[in-house]
């Protein structure tokens, strides 16, 4: 049987990596000069489903590296309510994600913060000669990102690593490859081996990704890459809030999975381990020797995606399901105007 997009999507996504870190690396001075010349007082972060988690993703970075205020919104809540989300004063750089650049609300939140003249956007994407590259005073995009599939997998880890070495080269003024150190193709054939297990459909019949910081992003998008694959019961929260409350779902088809960060590790596994104890099955992805599942020291976040893109993936041919093509879903949402 000839395996599908999505499988394909997954395994050659390094490649993807690569190409992002070329992108970035071929606009770097046209990125220094807008940032220079720009003098903004916020920086807003915006996209639609997955692109909005990774938006949270790239706030979190930016402020981070830069010490600019950044924040994340959903496209469609810049259009309906602006005066809550930009500064009333001041410059304001928008970053604008959207896979195809077709995306309806994001292509007019663009357009309508340009028309505002509030600032510039700058555009992270799979593609060049959309749209949503109009308005925008930079343009960065990973053509090899480019999938067939409607779950975004491939193009959000190549979005990742366009939007974390932005940050990097506005905070520190250059690129970060060692970052990419490590990647290759066995890395992604490994994720896919190590995540079956934990897919069972007779043995598990809800998912919780836990992560703090940037992290938390990461584990929105796990979430929505089960839901939409699988359409299997994931939530996503922030590690230690889970105990105030969703630790009740708690039970032994029940699947855990922490995302471990640098400077909370000991606390956040402290919550996988009371988990455990409820009955759970757990899972830690991190650099920690002790993780479930090891990550590179000093790595880009991304070398966490195809694991957890894999265990969607899983889910959704165990269950018999097509994972190219999640129900009810399109690879592109576009309306009409809007507001």
């Amino acid at each position: 049987m000839q395996a599908s997009a999505t499988y394909q999507e997954i395994l050659t996504q390094v490649a993807a990596w690569q190409d992002a870190l070329h992108a970035v690396s071929a606009k770097q001075a046209d990125v220094q000069r807008l940032w220079q010349a720009g003098a903004y007082d916020s920086i807003v972060v915006t996209g639609c489903g997955s692109t909005h988690y990774l938006s949270m993703i790239a706030a979190n970075l930016l402020q981070t590296h830069t010490g600019v205020a950044a924040r994340a919104v959903p496209a469609a809540e810049l259009l309906f309510n602006p005066e809550s989300i930009y500064l009333r004063r001041g410059r304001t750089l928008l970053v604008a994600i959207s896979r195809s650049a077709l995306t309806s609300e994001t292509i007019q939140a663009a357009q309508q913060f340009v028309d505002q003249q509030r600032g510039d956007v700058a555009v992270i994407s799979c593609y060049g000669d959309r749209p949503l590259n109009q308005p925008a005073a930079l343009n960065l995009f990973a053509e090899q990102g480019q999938e067939e599939s409607v779950a975004q997998t491939r193009s959000f880890s190549a979005m990742l690593v366009m939007a974390e070495q932005l940050a990097v080269l506005l905070g520190e003024g250059a690129l970060r490859a060692s970052l990419l150190t490590g990647a290759g193709q066995a890395w992604v054939e490994n994720a896919l081996l190590i995540a079956h297990p934990f897919a069972d459909p007779k043995r598990f019949q809800r998912y919780f990704y836990l992560g703090s910081g940037a992290r938390y992003g990461l584990a929105c998008e796990a979430m929505l890459k089960m839901k939409e694959m699988s359409l299997t019961h994931a939530e996503a929260f922030h590690t230690l809030e889970f105990r105030h409350g969703p630790k009740s779902m708690v039970d032994a088809e029940t699947v855990v999975v922490g995302l471990l960060s640098e400077n909370a590790a000991s606390a956040e596994r402290a919550v996988l381990d009371e988990m455990k104890a409820l009955g759970a099955t757990t899972f830690t992805i991190g650099t920690q020797a002790e993780s479930d599942y090891r990550l590179p020291e000093a790595s880009s976040l991304v070398f966490a995606l195809p694991i957890l893109q894999s265990l969607a993936y899983h889910r959704a041919t165990l269950k018999g399901l097509d994972p190219d093509r999640p129900r009810n879903l399109d690879q592109v949402v576009q309306l009409s105007a809007l507001g």
